[in-house]
């Protein structure tokens, strides 16, 4: 039975019984902060456990992708893996309703697998909860697994695994959610315990390997808070997942998901694109299985939006595609191959999941664009780490300095170092990387103004924000003063106290304090002594007090005053035109380039906006175009900005974006931008809005506020992730008379209007190549007069020629011109030869070394370049034929040519 089968009567099964057929969500999670990635078939279901009158069925069925990196070092055996899916079915609610509980999902299982698969039901067992202290066992699954037609010696109980977490109670996804006592079925693929334990010894859980669990039953009926604490669900709900890949290897009678269907044509790829073969030993298999797996996996990622990056989601996907290039390498291979995979992937899964066919060209773009970057700096890190690990005592670990900089300075994730030193048999300090990691975080943070912020002793209270309906708020009283990092009682405007050392803390406020990309709101406080000119104002993590961060410019302020606060209106109208521009820039990113693009990130402030996304590929100029003329379309449209309270779960139902790094309460703003449907094309149906989004910022009351909108430029900020810098409203005016003045001087300049620019400027630059050719050409010229002594100098040996040479430096300025001078004697000379100039710009030293290549065999290009660099303190390589570098001390170039020149004429003298 092929996998497609398999989804296929899954889904047809459980259909048939009620259940409503759901696509797979996404692996980017919305919603949820707490999970990296959608890692079990319920994660779009939790809401409908806590409610499930909310649920559009209480029954459901899926076949999920989900992403999970827990057991990543397991990945390359036969039955672990980054990526899978998983076949689920669920309830939300027992009855009546329409939801069930214990006694039909047990008997939907044993009925499918038995059934529905034909598995032997002589060879499926069933374990359930035996209990502990706090959580009885679980007798109700036991007599139901009999009733269902298992007889009572294929049923054990489990609670403890070895390593002593729980085995047959499901925790939450995230920090909290449902759980509960979970009944597993096991497939017997062996017929016997290979240790030659009984059947009353072995069992599930012997890890003998005999048995594979192939269904997992969750029986949800508690709820896990952040503390890890239980407490009962008022409603009780059904969640259980099949591993797809598992029972593909049962049914089609192969040892691993490896040999299914689902992976053939996959692990075809990597064997051609790594020339190797799989079966030829259980390295190579393992190898082969892992950059099967974790290409598959990155595929599927990115198709999601998911882009290698340092940060997240982002990191998951990174690490996994170098350690797909390093297997690769462990095999022996040094170019590109991972294109080839990712093209397999797509082709196998394209149709179950159309999103990957539809992005092909991005994922393949950006799946060899972080080969290529990897596999630049992989080399030399491997270099260095192998040098490192040369260098230590027996016995001894890796340096965690040495570790960091490999992490720091070529990308190493420590996980990819930990391997390469562990096939050594050395490991690493990994407390001394730890504070070498924190340290250079540490650094990365010191420019930051408000760091420390959640580091003070601030007060306990809650600072009540009161800015979405007005700009003043009169009554406000001072809880707190800070000067310097040092709490006061008053500070007056006389003081030493500098413009960022002053910050006040309210019990109310009209200010917007910086959060989710819009920065803080800037103002006045006035009391009854003094008054105080708000700079920005700050919401520290971990505490609910609000921080006005400025300079006493009057008088003196001190706590217990009670003062008025107003926002300076003209920077929080420049503010909410930004913020809601960058709504509307998002909508038509995903408009124009796919629902691939989602927010990565994003500055907010009265004169411009900075907005980042993942996308694989620099915007044409069309597509820069098209997104630009959307957004101006929205702003003409005068579309009304709607901003409504709503429970979070509810809004995520509805399709409103959120942000990963954004934690949301049980009550989210919802930033909605409706619009006809002349505006979003056919293609988004009746009744779509235009933007919906989780929003707590400030915003305009009508798109048309915002006036116009222009971007100003677009680049990348790292692989996958692309920035736009953007104006709106008023800034934007103000760009577009800057960039008319700018045009009509250069006009003048050009002696041509502004019409003619382009013309003119294409003439110019015409003029201006023509002139560097020429000029080149005589440099070239005199370079190759003042070569004649040099050539003069050459040394014979044999029926070679040798050339150790300093040449001044209008002859070799650049590595390009040392090289011309050594391919003009090369051509002088007639005849084998084995040239070295070096030359000294600014006080450095720059070294070229070129043999002919029938010499090369004999004294390779680099060797000379490593004798003389050796003697200067510098360093370089290159090819046999050709090798380049520089450095060190300059006094000591002659010396330097003498040792080379010693060496090639020993070299070839023998």
């Amino acid at each position: 039975m092929d996998s497609d089968e398999i989804r296929a009567r899954f889904v047809r099964f459980f259909g048939d019984r009620g259940h409503l057929p759901v696509g797979s969500a996404s692996l980017v999670v919305q919603g949820d902060p707490s999970v990296l990635l959608t890692s079990a078939g319920m994660q779009q279901f939790k809401p409908f456990y806590l409610d499930p009158a909310r649920a559009p069925s209480r029954r459901a069925v899926s076949v999920q992708k989900c992403m999970r990196t827990s057991d990543i070092e397991e990945v390359g055996d036969a039955t672990h893996h980054t990526f899978f899916e998983m076949l689920g079915n669920f309830a939300f609610g027992a009855a009546p309703g329409g939801g069930y509980f214990k006694r039909e999902a047990i008997a939907f299982a044993y009925e499918f697998v038995t059934l529905g698969l034909g598995l032997p039901i002589e060879r499926v067992w069933a374990t359930t909860w035996s209990g502990e202290a706090g959580i009885p066992a679980d007798d109700e699954a036991v007599a139901l697994w009999q009733e269902a037609g298992m007889p009572l010696a294929r049923i054990r109980g489990l609670n403890r695994k070895p390593d002593g977490s729980r085995e047959n109670f499901w925790g939450p996804t995230g920090d909290s959610g449902p759980c509960g006592p979970c009944s597993e079925l096991h497939v017997d693929v062996l017929g016997a315990c290979p240790e030659g334990a009984s059947d009353d010894a072995c069992g599930p859980g012997h890890e003998c390997g005999r048995f594979v669990e192939i269904w997992n039953l969750v029986f949800n009926q508690f709820y896990q808070d952040a503390d890890k604490s239980l407490r009962p669900l008022e409603h009780t709900g059904i969640d259980t997942g099949a591993g797809l890949e598992r029972i593909a290897a049962l049914l089609q009678g192969v040892p691993s998901a490896y040999e299914t269907d689902l992976f053939r044509p996959i692990v075809a790829a990597a064997e051609e694109g790594l020339g190797t073969r799989y079966g030829t030993s259980a390295e190579t298999d393992r190898c082969l299985r892992i950059v099967a797996d974790h290409v598959r996996s990155v595929t599927f990622m990115v198709a999601d939006g998911v882009f290698p990056s340092n940060e997240a989601r982002g990191y998951v996907a990174r690490r996994l595609l170098r350690r797909a290039v390093r297997y690769g390498r462990l095999l022996g291979h040094v170019g590109p191959f991972l294109g080839g995979i990712v093209d397999a992937t797509i082709a196998r899964f394209g149709e179950t999941y159309p999103n990957l066919a539809e992005r092909a060209k991005t994922i393949r773009q950006v799946v060899t664009q972080e080969e290529a970057r990897f596999s630049e700096t992989l080399a030399s890190g491997l270099e260095l780490l192998e040098g490192e690990l040369a260098r230590l005592a027996p016995g001894a670990a890796l340096p965690g300095p040495a570790a960091f900089r490999l992490y720091d300075t070529y990308g190493f994730p420590l996980e990819l170092t930990r391997e390469v030193a562990g096939a050594r048999g050395v490991t690493i300090d990994e407390a001394a990387f730890a504070v070498e990691l924190a340290a250079g975080r540490a650094r990365s943070r010191a420019a930051a103004r408000f760091t420390k912020l959640a580091e003070l002793d601030l007060p306990a209270i809650e600072t009540a924000f009161e800015g979405y309906a007005t700009l003043e708020v009169g009554g406000a009283r001072v809880v707190g003063l800070r000067a310097g990092g040092e709490r006061v009682l008053s500070v007056a405007a006389d003081g030493d106290a500098t413009a960022d050392d002053v910050w006040v803390i309210l019990d109310r406020t009209p200010c917007y304090a910086e959060r989710g990309g819009q920065v803080g709101d800037c103002g006045t406080l006035s009391g009854p002594s003094g008054t105080f000119v708000v700079a920005t104002t700050q919401a520290p993590q971990g505490t609910a007090a609000v921080i006005h961060v400025g300079r006493v410019t009057s008088g003196t302020i001190a706590e217990g005053d009670v003062v008025r606060v107003v926002v300076d209106e003209d920077a929080r109208a420049g503010t909410m035109a930004h913020h809601t521009a960058t709504h509307l820039l998002h909508a038509a990113l995903r408009a124009e380039l796919g629902e691939h693009v989602h927010q990565a990130g994003s500055l907010v402030a009265p004169d411009r906006l900075r907005f980042d996304f993942a996308h694989g590929q620099a915007l044409t100029p069309a597509e820069r175009q098209a997104v630009q003329a959307r957004v101006n379309r929205a702003i003409r449209a005068d579309l009304p900005v709607q901003v409504d309270e709503m429970p979070t779960a509810e809004a995520l139902k509805l399709g409103a974006m959120a942000l990963f790094d954004e934690k949301y309460g049980d009550v989210a703003r919802v930033v909605t931008v409706p619009a006809p449907g002349a505006l979003l094309g056919p293609e988004a149906g009746d009744g779509a809005p235009l933007s919906r989004e989780l929003c707590g910022g400030t915003h305009a009351r009508r798109t048309g506020v915002i006036g116009s909108f222009a971007i100003i430029s677009e680049g990348s900020t790292g692989s996958g992730i692309r920035r736009i810098e953007a104006v709106a409203g008023a800034a934007a005016e103000a760009w577009f008379d800057q960039q008319s003045r700018l045009l009509e001087e250069v006009a003048g300049r050009l002696g041509s209007t502004a019409d003619e620019v382009p013309g003119r400027v294409d003439a110019v630059l015409g003029d201006l190549a023509e002139a560097r050719k020429r000029l080149e050409a005589a440099e070239r010229r005199a370079a190759q007069g003042a070569l004649a002594h040099v050539l003069a100098g050459a040394v014979a040996v044999g029926e070679a020629s040798l050339v150790f040479a300093e040449v001044p430096s209008d002859v070799g300025p650049t590595f390009e011109r040392l090289r011309e001078a050594s391919d003009w004697l090369r051509d002088k000379l007639r005849r084998p030869s084995a040239i070295v100039l070096a030359s000294v710009i600014d006080g450095r030293v720059q070294v070229t070394a070129a043999v002919s290549r029938d010499l090369s065999g004999r004294v390779g290009a680099g060797r000379l370049l490593g004798e003389v660099t050796t003697v200067l303190g510098g360093r370089g390589g290159g090819r046999p034929e050709l090798a380049q570098g520089g450095g060190g001390d300059p006094s000591r170039l002659g010396e330097a040519l003498v040792r080379g020149l010693a060496l090639a004429r020993a070299s070839l003298g023998s």
